[in-house]
């Protein structure tokens, strides 16, 4: 099973969705976090950043649409992005969880992650 965490109703479609790490800078630099908040924000992402590999976005030709979606063995990972979406919540964006067996064309795939062209329908 695949888990992606995004930013958006039930009512939108889920390849229209951003994830929760883009959704966190957009709030970011909207300079609404408090202190606390952004110390916190950046523990998580420093964690992430020296713990997950980074799949080669800007060297690839993988289309602009591909979505990053985590195993759900990828215990630890998956926790700080449901840290990062209560922080969302907090400020009023709505956070919803999508699971799939089979998210869509895999383009990459390590350890914790696979980056999809995600399917029309999940």
């Amino acid at each position: 099973m695949f888990i992606r965490l995004v930013v958006g109703g039930d009512d939108e479609s889920h390849r229209h969705l951003n994830g929760l790490v883009t959704e966190a800078k957009v709030l970011r630099r909207s300079g609404v976090l408090t202190t606390h908040e952004e110390e916190v924000l950046q523990e998580h992402y420093d964690w992430l950043n020296a713990n997950l590999p980074c799949p080669p976005y800007s060297t690839s030709e993988w289309p602009k649409t591909v979505a990053a979606w985590f195993k759900d063995s990828a215990h630890e990972p998956i926790r700080r992005l449901r840290a990062i979406g209560a922080m969302l919540e907090d400020h009023g964006l709505q956070v919803r969880m999508l699971r799939s067996r089979n998210p869509g064309k895999v383009y990459y795939e390590d350890a914790f992650q696979v980056v999809v062209e995600e399917w029309s329908a999940l």
